[in-house]
């Protein structure tokens, strides 16, 4: 980054994330937060625990009908949380 540039401060704070290789833990955290939003209200009441790593969204779940519904729309809950955070974040999701 030169001297005197200015840059939007999203833009500035992703910088410095990459510089110490924080970005994709930002990154999938931020996806973590978006979950109950992005899969909508009944899914995110029967939710008990999120987190991700390494490209992998890991949900467990209390009720097995809300895994099911969730497996059988898998692709399209990666693809709307990759669209929310604007980068293919999570390659795969894990239900349990």
């Amino acid at each position: 980054m030169k001297l005197g540039k200015t840059l939007p401060i999203d833009e500035l704070v992703a910088l410095v994330l990459k510089q110490k290789g924080l970005y994709s833990k930002f990154k999938e955290r931020e996806v973590c937060g978006l979950w109950n939003e992005v899969v909508g209200g009944l899914v995110a009441s029967r939710t008990q625990g999120v987190s991700m790593r390494n490209g992998v969204l890991f949900v467990k779940l209390a009720s097995s009908v809300v895994k099911n519904a969730v497996l059988m729309e898998k692709e399209g809950i990666i693809q709307a949380l990759n669209k929310r955070v604007g980068e293919d974040v999570v390659k795969d999701i894990i239900v349990s």
